[in-house]
């Protein structure tokens, strides 16, 4: 598993603090980016599958008609 963030939210993050915390807190910052990635990822997948079903019954009603 990574320790460093790449986005650069994150990244500024763990730039901004001190030195002397940075090593405390690079594992607690690079988790939040995972989480951040991940709940993202979640979220355009909700969005895609809503428009795939919308453009599924949308077709669906077209052709009932």
């Amino acid at each position: 598993m990574r320790n460093e963030p790449v986005t650069p939210f994150w990244k500024n993050a763990l730039d901004s603090m001190p030195a002397s915390l940075r090593a405390r807190y690079a594992h607690d910052i690079a988790a939040a980016e995972r989480w951040e990635l991940r709940i993202e990822a979640l979220v355009e997948l909700l969005a895609r599958a809503k428009g795939a079903l919308g453009r599924t019954v949308q077709t669906r009603s077209a052709h009932s008609h």
